[in-house]
């Protein structure tokens, strides 16, 4: 049976749907990935393509990214998340998530708020989950950079009963060596790879081979 490749709530009036790209493939599992803060649905498009074949795999542009809407206010995990699940009706549960920077944020709300069962896995690129107030910025993004950075989300990932890994860039602070500690203590699986923040995705093939465990 063919599946829709339109959200069920697009076109009700007052509901504005973030842009996305939805590729369908020969087999495997449904893929939904998420970009970090400055990207879009390009962004992690690389890595897509460098990962085993997918029967179904999703491209999103976070809202005030790319195409997406621009909404005055309304920027915390939260509603990133709810922007994200008013499209994946989409994709076939299971889903396995794989997040960049912010975008892991996003999905760690996806898998802690949305159905039993339809995420199945979440891969982190390089983000951390604790509080860094210091990093707050009182710019354009204000309220995005004040609801990430003022609260702890560790609690949030350490409690998804689903596996989750991370692949923390080698010359990047993101994630210090006493979150790594913790995720480690909680069950997660933490990867080092090459690169810094930004940098760690410039090699799709090799970021592949680490979340698939296959040699590059």
């Amino acid at each position: 049976m063919s599946r829709s490749t339109t959200p069920a709530l697009a076109g009700v009036p007052g509901i504005q749907l973030i842009d996305f790209d939805l590729v369908t493939g020969p087999a495997g599992p449904s893929r939904l990935f998420l970009h970090g803060f400055g990207g879009d649905k390009h962004q992690l498009r690389g890595l897509g393509d460098a990962l085993p074949p997918a029967s179904q795999s999703m491209y999103v542009s976070l809202r005030a990214h790319g195409d997406s809407p621009r909404p005055a206010w309304g920027y915390s995990v939260l509603d990133f998340a709810a922007d994200v699940h008013r499209v994946a009706d989409l994709l076939r549960p299971p889903v396995d998530v794989i997040a960049y920077s912010y975008g892991a944020l996003v999905g760690a709300a996806c898998a802690a708020t949305w159905g039993d069962g339809l995420i199945r896995s979440l891969v982190v690129i390089d983000q951390s989950f604790t509080a860094d107030p210091a990093q707050h910025e009182a710019d354009e993004w204000a309220e995005g950079s004040y609801l990430r950075w003022m609260y702890r989300y560790g609690r949030m990932v350490e409690r998804l009963g689903i596996p989750v890994h991370v692949l923390a860039a080698q010359h990047s602070d993101m994630i210090g060596p006493e979150e790594r500690g913790r995720m480690t203590a909680a069950g997660i699986r933490v990867t080092t790879v090459p690169g810094d923040h930004g940098g760690c995705l410039d090699d799709p093939a090799r970021l592949a081979a680490v979340i698939t465990g296959r040699p590059c």
